[in-house]
This record gives structure tokens, sequence and C-alpha cells, in this order.
């Protein structure tokens, strides 16, 4: 257990309860038992959630480390109310490797524009369809009276503030995919350039979302 560290947030499936819950990792005592808070569910599903928090019941647990999803299932050894809500958890004989997307690639919907001159003046506003950690997809509208002149190799800056959390982050791509329609033009984007940490940002959110959504 020593890859996990206090404060991860983890993904739980509890026996008896539909869907994945999310928590955060605690503690452990080696060979006798794991720690965590409770899961995290909204207000009218509480009681549900309270009447599969006992003792026997079995949890599995999933969480990222260094990329890869890893994750035990085990049974609910002690449930606290008091002073702070935690589960006490069996510790794992073993620690396993679960499946994620090969492509790492992630469905998405964050408003984004591309821009295709450093004057601004090429500035395409749509947004993010699906990421992954080398390349991106961008649907655009259509604009009456205007035409998205874009070319396949064209060099272009994407911004995407809500997921770079900044107005003036950006990553320079190149076009690899153009389709269009009457509606939209939907571009597929490879990554050329971009600031360390803005990279692991981008990586963190997929691997987020994949454990959170589509480890296997």
């Amino acid at each position: 257990m020593g890859k996990i560290q206090v404060g991860t947030k983890v993904m739980m499936e509890l026996a008896g309860m539909k869907g994945r819950l999310q928590s955060f990792f605690v503690g452990y005592i080696t060979k006798r038992c794991i720690i965590t808070m409770f899961p995290i569910v909204p207000e009218m599903n509480r009681s549900l959630l309270l009447e599969h928090l006992y003792k026997g019941n079995t949890m599995t647990v999933r969480y990222i480390h260094s990329g890869t999803v890893l994750g035990f299932t085990v049974p609910i050894m002690h449930v606290s109310f008091t002073p702070v809500p935690l589960l006490f958890l069996e510790y794992p004989e073993r620690i396993e490797s679960f499946n994620l997307r090969k492509d790492g690639r992630v469905s998405c919907l964050f408003p984004a524009y591309v821009v295709q001159d450093v004057q601004d003046a090429g500035v395409y506003s749509g947004a993010l369809s699906d990421i992954s950690k080398s390349g991106y997809s961008i649907t655009l509208p259509m604009e009456k009276n205007r035409v998205v002149s874009v070319e396949i190799d064209d060099h272009l800056t994407l911004r995407c503030p809500l997921l770079f959390a900044s107005e003036q982050a950006e990553i320079v791509c190149m076009v690899k995919r153009i389709n269009k329609n009457s509606t939209k033009v939907e571009l597929g984007l490879k990554l050329i350039e971009a600031p360390d940490e803005l990279l692991a940002r981008i990586t963190s959110y997929i691997e987020q979302t994949i454990v959170f959504v589509d480890a296997d």
C-alpha cells in the first residue's frame, strides 16, 4: 500500500448499490486494515448508502498511481460515525491492475477556441469533444457569412480556460483531420507544443476521468 498517498481520491463500488462512489484515502495499518472517508453521495441517496455500509459487505476500491489504475476488493471491517465518518476495510491480499482504454481518450464538453494567427484575427469558438494525451477533437459551429479556413497540417493555438484553468494558457496543435457539414466543422488536432504544467493538468484530468468512468 505504499503506492497510495494520504488524501488520494479513490473510486468505490459497493455491493448492492449501482454506480461508483467517490471518497478519499485516509491511511492503513499494514496487514490489518485500510481506512477511507465515507463515500460522497447526494443527500437524497444517503439513506441508501447507509443501508449498504455494514460489516462484511464487499467494496471495490480503485485509485491512480503513476498513470495506472490499481485496485482491490475487500469486505468492510467496521463503520465509524464519530468523531469523523470513516470506513475500515480489510487489508487486501493483493493489488490488481485494471484495464484502461488503450488510447487514453475520453469524451468531454469544454468551451474552447482555436487561434489561427498571432494577431488573434482568425479565432474560431467551439467546444472540445474528446481529449487524449497527444490530441484533441474540437467542434466549431458554422457561422453565418464566415468560413472556417483551416487546412490539414495547419498549426493552431488551442485555448480552453475551463480545462486549462487559465484564460491565457494555450497549446500549439497541428490539424490532422477535418470533417465538415452544413452546421459544423470538426477538427482533429495533434499536440505539438505545451507547457509541462499544462500537460500535467490535462493528463491528470484524463486519468481521473478514466478511473471514475471507464475502468473495467
